[in-house]
């Protein structure tokens, strides 16, 4: 075990990342918000001025870990020194986490940048809890973190509030002593609560006094939040009733604004789709027009025009079909954009047997091999799954390479979800284009050197949307293609 100073520093691995600004609150929810492991959503600070807690509340070991970790790997990161209270029988366990999560624990230990201490160790080392030894203590680190290191980064594991020795006024004074504390300092905390022990009592308590909570995979802007200096005020039951009064009729107001918005824009939509939809059909008429009295030119009168005539003839027929091709496109997008998903089981084995029969004459005249893997049923519109497997085999024939194309369709569970691929030897696609392939019209490749409008993956892009997944990309220029579409699982029939 650690002891609560070091003497010494030396350069270590996890010491790499270079410091992102003074260490505070907004720190820690960066380490949140940009962390793998930490899925949710992450709200701003807002106007709350913040103390420099950050409290977690879980209900589950999964939870708990989803903050602690990257929030500790973030402070390694940043070159701090991190320090962690752990409860009695624990520190291996989370040992063990930070090391699946990337943290070179014994690299961090020996050099002091990551020490571990019990509560027996620090709140409760005088065998009560003291606020005062204990606010001591944390000034004392402040100091010896900040000689050496970036700053200092707490996150400590509570459930020693519920010692009897403890009582919960004594708790919030302190926690209001620390902010005052931490104010200025380059010091975060992240301070963690079990929900299955702490009382509800407690934890209403504890929910008023952080500006931000971590619960349920969300970081959530607290306006609950009362500043501990208000905590023990006389003043603070009316001015609770201010702040909660204010904050129902923000919030009453924001909903109202945000929904006249929303019809607004449902009603720009719909208005634009209609239009899309009416311009788009309507332009076919005049375009079919422009081709055939062209070709009827030509056709008529080919004796009297001489090979440049011929050839401009040419080159407006082919605009002409190339703009009707594009306006297929517009209709069909704006089929599926307005259009109902009507979700069934589908059979995605099925589905895709079916788009190679389709397929059949492409992939006899390239040379393809398709191999079909053990694919599921998820639930989904039959009709627009077939036209986004159409779309991403015949991708895959399309751009292939010199060899004859080799197409592989597979499929592997990921908890409620089902990732789908489809692989290709092709061409590839260089990664600075991959965000960019699924805008409509957005085309890689010069018009002539391989057909299409560049709308089939925008379609494919709001087929899987529509169906509550998404779409990515895997490839690099000359090494194949493999698009992912991860989608919904269906439970089994009872």
């Amino acid at each position: 075990m650690c002891s609560f100073g070091h003497d010494e520093q030396t350069a270590v691995d996890v010491q790499s990342g270079d410091s992102n600004g003074p260490l505070g609150l907004e720190s820690g929810l960066d380490a949140l918000r940009s962390s793998p492991e930490f899925r949710g959503p992450v709200e701003s600070l807002g106007e709350h001025e913040p103390n420099e807690h950050l409290a977690v509340i879980y209900e589950n070991r999964d939870e708990q870990l989803a903050a602690v970790v990257p929030f500790m790997r973030q402070g390694l990161e940043r070159g701090e020194r991190c320090m962690y209270v752990v409860n009695e029988h624990a520190e291996a366990e989370m040992i063990a986490a930070m090391e699946d999560g990337g943290i070179d624990v014994d690299a961090a230990m020996e050099t002091g940048a990551l020490t571990f201490h019990t509560v027996r160790e620090t709140y409760l080392r005088n065998g009560r809890f003291d606020p005062d030894d204990m606010l001591d203590r944390y000034e004392s680190a402040i100091e010896e973190a900040t000689a050496d290191y970036e700053g200092l980064r707490i996150s400590a594991e509570t459930t020693w509030i519920l010692d009897e020795g403890t009582s919960l006024e004594q708790f919030m004074e302190y926690e209001s002593r620390v902010n005052d504390l931490f104010d200025g300092a380059d010091c975060i905390a992240l301070c963690q609560y079990d929900r299955d022990v702490i009382p509800a009592e407690i934890l209403c308590d504890i929910v008023r006094t952080h500006p931000h909570l971590v619960y349920d995979g969300a970081v959530c802007h607290n306006f609950y939040y009362t500043p501990p200096s208000e905590f023990f005020d006389d003043g603070c039951p009316d001015r609770e009733v201010d702040r909660m009064l204010g904050t129902l009729h923000e919030r009453t107001t924001a909903k109202a604004e945000r929904d006249e918005t929303i019809d607004a824009l449902e009603e720009s939509n719909d208005q634009l789709k209609r239009f899309a939809y009416i311009a788009s059909h309507d332009l076919q008429e005049p375009l079919r027009m422009v081709s055939s009295y062209l070709q009827l030119l030509e056709r008529n009168y080919r004796d009297g025009l001489d090979a440049d005539a011929r050839e401009y003839i040419d080159f407006a027929v082919g605009g002409a079909d190339r703009m009707r091709e594009m306006i297929d496109g517009l209709l069909e997008f704006s089929r599926i954009e307005t259009g109902e998903t009507t979700l069934e089981r589908v059979d995605c084995e099925d589905v895709v047997e079916t788009v190679v029969t389709d397929h059949q004459v492409q992939i006899e005249e390239s040379g393809a091999t398709v191999e079909i893997g053990s694919l599921p049923t998820v639930s989904g519109d039959r009709t627009q799954l077939e036209q986004l497997f159409s779309n991403l085999i015949g991708n895959a024939i399309k751009y292939r390479g010199d060899e004859p194309p080799c197409i592989e369709v597979d499929a592997t569970k990921r908890g409620s979800e089902w990732r789908l691929t489809v692989a290709d030897n092709g061409i590839g696609i260089d990664p600075e284009y991959h965000d960019q392939i699924f805008d409509v019209f957005n085309r890689l490749h010069a018009i002539g050197e391989f057909p299409g409008t560049g709308i089939g993956l925008a379609l494919c892009r709001k087929i899987v949307a529509n169906h509550g997944g998404e779409i990515g990309v895997d490839s690099e220029p000359g090494e194949g293609t493999t698009f992912t579409v991860m989608l919904p699982a269906v439970a089994p029939n009872p």
